[in-house]
């Protein structure tokens, strides 16, 4: 639920929190955080003022967290039970905490960081095993993109040029896998080129 639907109070109690400092002036609880955290924050409590609204427990004339009560967490967590799994429950529930102790930072949400913390110690990562691919398939891949490219005449040179991009990004991952940001970093006629008869000589082995 976007920021506009949430209480009057809450509003008001996030524009204080996020407020920048100026000058000799202060700014708010959250005014430190990066604008991804506090957006990300946002979102999250989002998240429970939509529970709220959809199971008949909103109450617009709430002070700043007010609904933030173990009674209606306790809903919102049997949703997310449901819903998603206990890394995203635990993480949800860390984050409504942060974001109820900006809206009011004289509230004890203590009751709330101990079942934050209960979570945390029943998270259970799901195993991603199933999304590995064999290299030889994603270099196969890659060099399919190329060809398809080079000989699909219904392409336009944009199109064209944009897949056998891709089709070398694949490739030359596998090749020389990298991290992404020094990857999205490279240069043609530069770092590329310096290591082109390398990457070409393993590609023909």
């Amino acid at each position: 639920m976007p920021i506009a639907e949430w209480t009057i109070a809450d509003r008001a109690a996030w524009e204080r929190a996020i407020a920048p400092r100026a000058r000799l002036r202060k700014g708010g609880a959250g005014a430190h955080l990066a604008r991804i955290t506090q957006n990300d924050l946002a979102r999250r409590y989002g998240y429970f003022v939509d529970h709220l609204m959809r199971n008949d427990l909103f109450k617009p004339d709430a002070p700043p967290a007010g609904q933030v009560t173990p009674n209606r967490v306790e809903t919102f967590v049997e949703e997310l039970r449901s819903r998603v799994g206990s890394v995203t429950t635990a993480s949800t529930i860390y984050k409504l905490r942060r974001a109820a102790e900006l809206l009011d930072p004289n509230r004890d949400f203590t009751w709330l960081a101990e079942l934050e913390k209960d979570f945390a110690l029943m998270m259970r990562p799901k195993s991603k095993d199933h999304r590995i691919v064999d290299p030889d398939r994603l270099f196969e891949a890659g060099l399919a993109l190329i060809e398809e490219a080079s000989g699909n005449p219904d392409l336009t040179p944009l199109r064209r040029a944009r897949q056998v991009r891709n089709g070398v990004m694949v490739a030359l991952l596998v090749l020389c896998p990298i991290r992404l940001k020094n990857f999205a970093a490279l240069e043609l006629q530069s770092e590329l080129s310096t290591g082109r008869d390398e990457m070409v000589d393993r590609a023909r082995s």
